[in-house]
C-alpha cells in the first residue's frame, strides 16, 4: 500500500478516519457503561440506605439486634451476596452490622463520617482483597438531627468483570474492524480506480503524431466518463495547436525563404557577368527592398509572439480620439492621392481612449493601409468615428475596393492568411498585419470585426472602451 498512488491515499485517509472514529466510539462506549453500571450500583445502595434507615428507626436499634439478613433477602427478593450492613453512632462505633461483617468493620474516613453527621450522603470505592467495594454512609435523620448512621456496601466484582470483558472486546473488535474495513476498500478502491489505470494507459500511447486518438467516454463512473470527455477536449485543442504551430512555421518559412530566394537569384545575376555601377546599384537596391521586406515580417513575428507571452509593452495613456486618427487621416490622405483614390475623414465627436499611443496608431494605420492597397484607382476610402453604444467607441475603415468572399472573412485575422496570396505577396503584404490589428485591439479590452461584400468593398470596425472622464 503505497502512499504515493491515489489508490494507497485513499485507503490510508479513510482508515485514518476509521480509526479515530472507532477510538471515540469505544472510549465513549466504554466511559457510557461505566458510568450506567455505577449509577445502577450507587442507586441500589441508596434504596437499600433507606430501607434499612427505617428500619432501623422502628426496630433495628434495640440492643444487640443484628438480624439484617431476613431485611436483604426482603429487600433483594432473594438471599443476597455480596451485601453489606453496619449502623453507627454519630461518633462512629459500631453498634449493629450485617453476619456478613462479624469478623470485620465497613471502612468509615473521618470525612465521610463528617459529612454523614451534618446530614450528607457519602459514596466511596475503597479497595478490597477480592474485589473494590463501593460504599455508601447514610445519615439516620430523627427529629430534624442525624441520630445513627447507616453503611451500605455491595462489591464492584461484577462490574470491573463486565467492564474488563468489554474493553477485552473493543481490543480485539476494533483492530480486527479496522482491518477487514481496510482490506475492503482497499479492494473496492482498486474496483473505482481501474477505469483510471485505462485512462492512464492510453494517454501513454498518445504523442505529438497520434493526437487524434481519443479515449473511451462510456467507461467507468460519472466521474471517470466527465474526465475522459475533459482530456478529449484537451486532445482536441492541443491537435489544433499543433496544427497552427505547423502552419505557422510552414508559411513563416515560406515568407522569409521568398525574399532570400530573390536575393540571392540576384547575387549570382549580378556576379556572373561584370556590371556598370548602375546596374550595380539596381542590384543593391532590389536587395535592399528585400531585407526590408524580410525587416518587418521578422518584427511583426516577435511582437506577435510577445503579445501570446504578454510581454510585448503596452502602455496605456488617456488619448483623444478625434486627435490621433486626424493625424493619420493627413498620412492617409497622401497615399490615397498618389494612387489615384478619395480619401474622406469624416471625424466624430470628442472620445477618450486609454490607450497605448505606438499600438492604436499602428492598429488604424493597417487598416488604412490594407484599404489603399485593395482600392483600385478611382475608388474611395473613408475613415470615421463615433459612440457604438454606452462606454464604448467605434472606429470605422471603409472602402471600395475588391472585397473580401464570405468564407474567408472568419479567418483573415489568422497569421500568414490571404485571400490571394499572389497579390498580397506582390504588394508586399506579409499575411501579418490583420493579426496584429485583432491582437491590439484586444489587449486594448476591444475588438474588430469586418463586413464585406466582393466587388463592393470591405468595412473594418474596431470597438474600444472609452476613458472614464477626467471631471466625473
Amino acid at each position: 500500500m503505497s502512499p504515493q498512488t491515489l489508490r494507497g491515499r485513499l485507503t490510508l485517509w479513510y482508515g485514518a478516519l476509521l480509526t479515530a472514529v472507532l477510538l471515540l466510539f469505544g472510549v465513549g462506549f466504554y466511559a457510557a457503561l461505566a458510568r450506567n453500571l455505577y449509577r445502577g450500583v450507587d442507586q441500589k445502595l441508596l434504596a437499600l440506605a433507606e430501607v434499612v434507615a427505617e428500619s432501623s428507626v422502628r426496630n433495628f436499634l434495640r440492643p444487640g439486634y443484628t438480624n439484617f439478613a431476613r431485611l436483604l433477602e426482603e429487600f433483594f427478593g432473594v438471599p443476597a451476596a455480596g451485601q453489606f450492613i453496619q449502623v453507627l453512632d454519630p461518633s462512629g462505633k459500631v453498634g449493629a452490622r450485617s453476619q456478613n461483617l462479624i469478623l470485620r468493620n465497613l471502612p468509615v474516613s473521618r470525612e465521610a463520617l463528617r459529612r454523614a453527621v451534618h446530614g450528607q450522603r457519602v459514596f466511596e470505592t475503597v479497595p478490597d482483597p477480592h474485589a473494590p467495594l463501593r460504599v455508601l454512609t447514610y445519615p439516620i435523620i430523627v427529629r430534624g438531627r442525624v441520630r445513627n448512621v447507616v453503611q451500605v456496601a455491595t462489591s464492584l466484582e461484577s462490574v470491573v468483570t463486565t467492564l474488563r470483558q468489554v474493553l477485552l472486546a473493543l481490543a480485539v473488535g476494533i483492530p480486527l474492524t479496522l482491518f477487514l474495513v481496510l482490506w475492503g476498500g482497499w479492494f473496492l478502491a482498486g474496483r473505482a480506480l481501474r477505469p483510471l489505470d485505462g485512462l492512464v494507459a492510453a494517454l501513454r500511447r498518445l504523442d505529438a503524431d497520434r493526437l487524434a486518438a481519443r479515449l473511451p467516454e462510456d467507461e467507468g463512473t460519472e466521474e471517470v466518463r466527465e474526465l475522459a470527455r475533459s482530456i478529449n477536449g484537451l486532445l482536441r485543442r492541443l491537435a489544433d495547436a499543433f496544427r497552427r504551430v505547423r502552419e505557422f512555421t510552414a508559411d513563416a518559412s515560406h515568407e522569409l525563404r521568398t525574399p532570400l530566394t530573390v536575393l540571392r537569384g540576384e547575387a549570382e545575376v549580378a556576379l556572373r557577368h561584370p556590371r556598370t555601377a548602375e546596374e550595380y546599384q539596381q542590384v543593391l537596391a532590389s536587395s535592399l527592398e528585400e531585407i526590408h521586406r524580410m525587416g518587418r515580417i521578422v518584427e511583426d513575428l516577435l511582437l506577435l509572439a510577445k503579445g501570446d507571452l504578454g510581454e510585448a509593452p503596452v502602455e496605456k495613456v488617456p488619448l483623444r480620439l478625434e486627435e490621433v486618427l486626424g493625424e493619420l487621416a493627413g498620412r492617409a490622405a497622401v497615399l490615397a492621392e498618389a494612387k489615384g483614390l478619395e480619401f474622406t475623414w469624416a471625424g466624430g465627436p470628442p472620445i477618450r481612449v486609454e490607450a497605448d499611443p505606438l499600438r492604436l496608431r499602428q492598429l488604424v494605420w493597417n487598416l488604412l493601409d490594407n484599404a489603399v492597397k485593395y482600392t483600385p484607382e478611382g475608388g474611395k476610402v473613408f475613415l470615421s468615428h463615433a459612440r457604438s453604444g454606452p462606454g464604448w467607441a467605434r472606429i470605422t475603415v471603409k472602402d471600395t475596393g475588391i472585397g473580401i468572399p464570405p468564407e474567408h472573412q472568419a479567418k483573415i485575422f489568422e497569421r500568414f492568411y490571404r485571400v490571394d496570396k499572389h497579390r498580397s505577396r506582390a504588394q508586399g503584404g506579409s499575411g501579418l498585419g490583420l493579426a496584429i490589428c485583432r491582437w491590439i485591439a484586444e489587449v486594448h479590452g476591444g475588438r474588430i470585426e469586418v463586413r464585406s461584400q466582393p466587388g463592393r468593398g470591405s468595412s473594418f470596425i474596431v470597438h474600444l472602451p472609452e476613458a472614464p472622464d477626467p471631471a466625473a
